[in-house]
């Protein structure tokens, strides 16, 4: 397991990382989410220590990471704003890091260029954005690292080479029990392969669960009713947000499904009610809105 017992970073006097507490699980994809500038990058470079933390531990099975511990080389870090050195090729970093990663396989990476179709002599330099990442990415899986920690990895790639990227990632994980952890904006994508999400919010973890948990405890209905509608109050549930579009409501809710619709025959006339599929986007949205983050009202 890759944890962090409260984490905390100051830049000056921004407080970056409060008192960050996640739980990473081997043969697990870890989804980091969170809105923006609030610290999930930064968390990253914690934990790989190009930052070093003020307070607070980071352990990996059990053993503390610190700056030159031996354990870094179990870790590989793809980071969003790639940087290459001058005129190198994935040839020649692949060379030089196989002196780096002491389990780096010569076998994955020449799989993993032909099969993402990477010219490796070509200058990375020339390479559009979508072909460094897909570089970087070979790389990483070569290296066969026991924690691979991702940021934004598949900005920039079309849906086809996403798909080649998530059968190739999950097949990894599968097979060598790896720890990973995924930074992204793009929720749709992490929602169907994540197994545990950490939701992050002005430098802390506000959320950290299994995401079967998640899509348990949050629960999305349509309905649509004769007459005006006027919010629910019950022990059973909470109506965490509720929005119209025509003339049928959308309701998140947390607690019991059952009770919500009961109540509502009680006092309506309901002529349609579902209960929807929730996603991690909308996970997202609850969490940050229970947070304060993005209700606020536009001024007229």
């Amino acid at each position: 397991m890759l944890k962090t017992q409260s984490l905390n970073k100051y830049f000056r006097e921004f407080h970056v990382l409060q008192d960050i507490g996640i739980h990473a699980e081997p043969g697990q994809i870890y989804g980091l989410v969170g809105s923006n500038g609030c610290g999930k990058t930064t968390l990253l470079k914690h934990l790989v220590q190009i930052f070093k933390q003020d307070s607070g531990k980071i352990q990996y099975n059990d053993k503390e990471i610190e700056e030159k511990s031996p354990l870094m080389t179990d870790f590989y870090y793809v980071q969003d704003d790639l940087f290459f050195p001058h005129n190198s090729t994935l040839d020649s970093l692949y060379q030089y890091e196989k002196l780096l990663y002491p389990n780096m396989s010569a076998e994955k990476f020449y799989r993993l260029t032909r099969y993402f179709k990477i010219d490796a002599s070509k200058k990375l330099s020339t390479m559009s954005k979508g072909q460094k990442k897909q570089a970087a990415f070979v790389l990483s899986m070569a290296a066969s690292p026991k924690v691979l920690l991702l940021d934004e990895i598949v900005d920039g790639l079309d849906a086809v080479i996403r798909r080649k990227f998530w059968n190739v990632l999950i097949k990894e994980v599968m097979e060598n029990q790896m720890v990973v952890i995924i930074s992204s904006h793009d929720l749709k994508e992490l929602d169907n392969i994540c197994d545990k999400v950490g939701i992050m919010h002005e430098g802390r973890v506000i959320k950290e669960e299994e995401m079967s948990s998640l899509k348990e405890n949050i629960k999305r209905v349509q309905f649509a009713i004769e007459g005006p509608y006027e919010p629910l109050t019950h022990d059973d549930f909470i109506v965490v947000k509720t929005t119209k579009i025509g003339s049928v409501y959308f309701a998140t809710i947390t607690g019991s499904v059952a009770s919500f619709k009961e109540t509502l025959e009680n006092k309506y006339k309901v002529m349609i009610f579902d209960e929807l599929p929730i996603n991690l986007e909308e996970i997202f949205i609850t969490e940050l809105g229970g947070a304060g983050y993005g209700m606020e009202e536009l001024d007229a």
